[in-house]
């Protein structure tokens, strides 16, 4: 499988696209950019999010820390190429 590019409303990102070239990809950028966002976007699309999950005094949950800032509902959506054809 290979992961073409992803678009996320989801914590900072509003409608956001990341493209992916071929081979490894590394993203190179400064701090708050939305590298750990776009990780757990991909996490998300993957395996979803647990929405039983509560917050706590120590941490929030991950539907509650991935909110989108817009105020719009959480959304997104990947294109991949798994076994020679376009998802």
């Amino acid at each position: 499988m290979r992961i073409l590019s992803m678009t996320a409303t989801f914590g900072k990102l509003d409608n956001e696209t990341l493209t992916l070239g071929s081979g490894l990809n590394v993203l190179s950028a400064p701090n708050e950019w939305g590298k750990s966002t776009w990780c757990a976007f991909l996490t998300a699309m993957l395996y979803g999010i647990d929405t039983r999950e509560r917050s706590t005094a120590a941490s929030l949950a991950d539907k509650e820390h991935y909110a989108p800032w817009s105020g719009e509902p959480m959304s997104g959506h990947m294109e991949l190429n798994w076994n020679g054809r376009d998802i």
